[in-house]
């Protein structure tokens, strides 16, 4: 139809359909420049000298203001639908107790600089940040108590180590895209219950804990987290998602306490002080994980959890790839390697200690203990388990464990492929033992030790059908 009208009707219909944009009707327009002589009249041509004296002449209606390059003291309150537009280097400072913004209504702030006061906005309404700057805030650089936040491309850096760049309280929303925390923040953002935070393409540098949750739900993508002296992610009582997140140093990269529900998809970790992931009476689905260098307290370490770990890689762990205590545990896909403690003489693959579950498709070599050692009533399905050059064996089971399985493979380890020292039992359908110093198995049976075996290779020879009963024990 559009074809058969006259030009001009044509650009009449896209004239009426996209209007050029323009400020609203009822938004008002002022500037000021605090280098600007002083009696102006807050045109683009006189400008007020003062931020103040154009929030007065605006009163309680809506206005953009727009700031040149300087110094504007606060504290202020603007109006209900104010917006600040300014430059990279339009200051916005307060001195003393109190937040440098506590703004009527909702606040936009465009290209201008929070600095100083307590905090540096303290609201209840929606506010937008774009392209924003908070610095020197003793305490809080966005004290959020209720209502959206929107930051994109803002920078929030620290001068003291108590502050908190973001805190969102109970019934709030946060979105922060593109935004970037530096210096040692105590707690970058902090969320309390009822709350929600979304965080998307973010650098943390320098923040003791970079998200800090209790309760209320969080949602961590493409984000990065480094230099860090506590957890660089914590959680308890509240759901959480991570996807696509790197954490390099930082005493945990993911902590989750009691309560916690946490989603993982691609996330990584280098060099956390004690473990790459920690969850205490948590529930976790975890998904292509990789953990390089952790410290004492392994790669995973798990208390009275219920936890899904898919395609894993865990590289030079120290003490454990994996230690779970209390749990349940389904791990599948993943490799473990490189695992000694700082005295080279102990170092467990995976160590599960009244645990129950299932592993299937690991692989673990170059151990200073076993492969895997379960422990205290553990009740665990494994299945195509592979242990290479493990010091203390393959598979040890032991104080009342009770381990089923197929396809296990273990080879060059010092110890045997399979252990039984004291009162617990072991059942493999096929196993493959090659090159180990001690053989296929030792099993205590004077202690309660137990073990069948239905096929074995050992070396490269097949046992027969009888020796393969005969090790039953």
């Amino acid at each position: 139809m559009i074809g058969c009208l006259p030009l001009a009707a044509i650009f009449a219909v896209f004239a009426t359909a996209s209007p050029p944009v323009s400020t609203p009707p009822d938004l008002e327009e002022w500037w000021v420049d605090g280098s600007a002589a002083p009696g102006g009249s807050g045109t683009r041509e006189r400008p007020f000298k003062s931020l103040g004296a154009a929030l007065a002449r605006a009163g309680e209606s809506r206005a953009r203001l727009h700031l040149a390059a300087g110094l504007y003291r606060g504290p202020f309150r603007p109006a209900d639908g104010t917006e600040l537009v300014g430059t990279s280097a339009a200051v916005l400072f307060a001195e003393g107790s109190g937040a440098v913004l506590t703004p009527k209504g909702s606040l936009e702030l465009k290209n201008v600089i929070v600095q100083g006061g307590e905090v540096g906005i303290e609201t209840a309404m929606e506010l937008r940040l774009s392209e924003v700057s908070f610095s020197g805030q003793r305490k809080l650089g966005v004290h959020l108590r209720a209502g959206h936040l929107f930051a994109r491309g803002v920078v929030f850096s620290a001068s003291v180590s108590e502050a908190t760049a973001v805190r969102i309280e109970a019934n709030a929303r946060a979105e922060l895209f593109g935004c970037t925390f530096q210096g040692p923040y105590r707690r970058a953002v902090e969320l309390n219950a009822p709350a929600r935070v979304e965080i998307a393409d973010c650098a943390f540098d320098g923040p003791v804990t970079g998200l800090h949750q209790i309760r209320g739900s969080a949602r961590v993508t493409r984000t990065r987290f480094a230099g860090g002296r506590g957890p660089a992610v914590f959680c308890a009582q509240g759901s959480l998602e991570l996807l696509d997140v790197d954490v390099y140093g930082h005493e945990y990269a993911l902590q989750g306490g009691e309560g916690c529900t946490v989603r993982v998809l691609r996330f990584s970790s280098v060099g956390a002080e004690r473990a790459a992931i920690a969850l205490t009476r948590s529930t976790a689905h975890l998904e292509e994980v990789t953990a390089i260098d952790s410290g004492s307290f392994g790669a995973v370490h798990l208390v009275g959890s219920n936890v899904v770990l898919r395609r894993f890689r865990f590289q030079h762990p120290e003490a454990y790839g994996l230690l779970g205590r209390q749990s349940n545990v389904s791990l599948s896909d993943g490799a473990i390697s490189d695992v000694t403690d700082q005295g080279g003489s102990a170092g467990d693959g995976i160590q599960l200690r009244g645990c129950r579950g299932s592993i299937e498709s690991v692989s673990v070599s170059r151990t200073a203990g076993p492969g895997l050692l379960a422990a205290e009533s553990t009740s665990l399905e494994l299945r195509d388990f592979s242990v290479d050059r493990c010091h203390w064996g393959g598979v040890i089971a032991e104080t009342l464990a009770h381990v089923q399985g197929s396809s296990w493979t273990v080879r060059k380890c010092d110890g045997p492929a399979i252990a039984v020292p004291d009162a617990a039992q072991i059942e493999v359908d096929v196993v493959r033992s090659e090159d180990n110093s001690q053989g296929l198995f030792w099993v205590e049976s004077a202690r309660g030790g137990k073990l069948r075996i239905w096929c074995a290779t050992v070396d490269g020879s097949k046992a027969s059908p009888s020796q393969c009963a005969d090790l039953a024990r």
